[in-house]
């Protein structure tokens, strides 16, 4: 019986006629110690993707490719991919999106020259990004957690390289519709901190992935109308895992401010998008604005000393004003200079 291989890309597949070669190419041109395999899992695409997948099958003896009934999305392809991955270590790509050449055995061999590192990498949205992609990692602590949120090295699950006896306990839940990617992630570093409680973050600098923004399921692209009900529960869990952590407080109040502007921005897009009558997006969004998830939040900001432009509209529970935040860059300002102003005084600013 063959060894399974060092590295196991799982990606899935949905709408990616048009990316997916190039996906595959990437992974496939991948040299690497130990050897590769790729899983595609195709969730019921109406376009040419299943059949795309199939063909790298039946040319690479190192492709698999699933196909799944409808109704599982993203998550529920990268738990079947979960399944089907035989390898030492797991690596997430979603369909539009590259690996760089180099990039997997870079990350492994800073894997294996730091055992107890969880490898986290940057990533690129230039496909011609000439920066070279080199094997190297900087050390940061577990209650680096908050700052490696904000700088974008948590929320996504491509940019990482799991351990595939501790991915494989764990699983995408299916029930969100948008940022289950954190929620698994911060189930792995639980469960990583419980198997292995000396491990650290091992952070390359190196770009290792490219992210095609291009067709992306942002805010600003896709309305979500469960946005504001779904990402408390989210930060929520994200502080709490934080707090276990110990970040320290200069890295909380950054983390606050954005979770706030997240909120913020989302309350104001059920105005500007939402459906239903305009007294009906107004209710819903002053409802978002209201909720006990965004009272503590805004409780946690002022015994911190921390204020935002969206902290006295979202005190007031102001639609109106929190719409102005989010749309109007002099607004914005102002706000931010009265809120300091009104809520604290004369103490040193941020």
């Amino acid at each position: 019986m063959n060894e399974a291989p060092a590295v196991c890309v799982v990606v899935p597949v949905y709408r990616a006629e048009k990316t997916l070669d190039r996906c595959v190419q990437s992974i496939l041109s991948q040299a690497v110690d130990g050897g590769l395999c790729c899983v595609l899992v195709e969730d019921s695409s109406p376009d040419a993707s299943a059949a795309l997948c199939d063909a790298w099958a039946a040319r690479d003896a190192r492709v698999q490719a699933l196909h799944l009934a409808p109704g599982g999305g993203p998550s529920g392809a990268r738990n079947a991919g979960l399944d089907a991955a035989r390898a030492d270590y797991i690596v997430f790509l979603d369909a539009d999106d590259a690996l760089r050449p180099g990039a997997l055995q870079a990350a492994l061999t800073v894997q294996m020259a730091d055992p107890a590192g969880f490898v986290l990498w940057a990533y690129t949205e230039d496909e011609q990004d000439p920066a070279p992609v080199r094997p190297l990692a900087v050390p940061r602590p577990q209650s680096a957690l908050a700052h490696l949120w904000l700088d974008c090295r948590i929320g996504m699950p491509w940019n990482k390289l799991y351990r595939a006896d501790l991915a494989r306990r764990l699983r995408f839940d299916t029930a969100y519709t948008l940022g289950e990617d954190l929620q698994y992630v911060l189930d792995y570093i639980a469960l990583l901190g419980r198997e292995q409680p000396d491990f650290h973050y091992a952070v390359m600098p190196s770009a290792l992935t490219f992210y095609d923004c291009a067709g992306g399921d942002t805010l600003s692209r896709k309305y979500h109308a469960d946005y504001c009900d779904i990402w408390p529960r989210h930060f929520a869990r994200l502080n709490a895992a934080c707090a276990a952590a110990a970040a320290p407080p200069a890295d909380l109040l950054p983390l606050h401010r954005a979770e706030l502007a997240i909120l913020a921005e989302g309350a104001a897009d059920i105005l500007r998008r939402g459906d239903g009558a305009p007294a009906e997006r107004r209710q819903r969004a002053k409802a978002a604005l209201t909720q006990p998830w965004m009272r503590a939040l805004l409780a946690a900001m002022r015994a911190e000393g921390s204020i935002s432009p969206y902290y006295l509209p979202c005190l007031l529970g102001s639609v109106r004003l929190t719409a102005l935040a989010a749309n109007d860059e002099r607004a914005r300002g102002r706000l931010d200079w009265l809120g300091y102003y009104l809520y604290l005084g004369r103490r040193a600013r941020e």
